[in-house]
């Protein structure tokens, strides 16, 4: 009977999930349309309904970054292109179209520079999604079970070596996709990275508006939030800077 009623339920609610599904997907055309004929506005507001009905994926990101763009608020058309570009790491479009973004920007901030083999191990990372390294190490493990039962089961010496040292580099490789799929999904859930939003900023050196003025950003600056007290925050830039300003002028990635 417990069994029926779980059945039922799954067939009566059925209905009410096609037709969420449906809805998603007619929003979805109709703010494409709308972005096709140049209603930008119109385009961003549907976007922004299936956005805040709990929907996020790379496309709706940056159809919603390409629509701001076009409305040129740049602050808005940086975060989503940051959005995107963290669920889709390896999509050339959305980054070209970040970097175009960003151009426009006021402020030059060089990053500090990095070991080489550090830089060259976060382009790998990030040459995919977390969930694709996920599936990418899946695949690794079943490679290295298949090997181990070829070891034992094998008769000819060098073939027995063959699947053992075979075994081992798909066991080091799994480990690697793990920790990368790991990293990736500590990239997209962190929201310690943010986008300034007023034309100019003043940071200042300490959580008070009596505080000496260091330096300014502009629309647009992205910074790292490493600390929140009351109505402040302390931001550090990726040259290293650091300061406070008034929580509400960044929004998180």
């Amino acid at each position: 009977m417990k069994y029926r009623f779980f059945i039922l339920a799954a067939i009566l609610l059925l209905p009410f999930g096609s037709a969420a599904t449906a809805t998603a997907d007619s929003l979805w055309a109709q703010a494409n349309t709308f972005y096709a004929n140049g209603q930008y506005p119109d385009a961003i507001r549907v976007y922004s309904g299936i956005e805040a009905a709990g929907k996020a994926s790379p496309d709706l990101y940056f159809n919603m970054g390409n629509a701001y763009y076009k409305q040129n608020e740049l602050a808005n058309a940086i975060l989503y292109y940051e959005r995107a570009l963290r669920l889709s790491p390896g999509d050339a479009a959305i980054a070209y179209n970040l970097e175009m973004a960003q151009l426009r920007t006021l402020d030059r901030i060089d990053a500090i520079p990095e070991f080489f083999l550090f830089t060259r191990i976060r382009h790998l990372r990030q040459w995919a999604s977390a969930d694709g390294w996920a599936t990418l190490s899946l695949f690794l493990v079943a490679a290295t079970l298949l090997c181990l039962a070829g070891f034992f089961f094998i008769r000819s010496v060098r073939l027995r070596k063959l699947s053992f040292f075979t075994a081992a580099a798909c066991a080091l490789l799994a480990a690697g996709s793990v920790i990368f799929a790991e990293a990736q999904r500590t990239a997209v859930t962190s929201r310690s990275e943010a986008i300034i939003f007023p034309a100019v900023v003043t940071v200042k050196s300490a959580p008070d508006n009596t505080g000496k003025d260091l330096f300014i950003l502009h629309e647009g600056a992205k910074v790292i939030i490493i600390d929140e007290l009351s109505d402040w925050q302390n931001i550090r830039l990726r040259d290293g800077k650091e300061g406070w300003i008034e929580a509400g002028n960044a929004v998180r990635i």
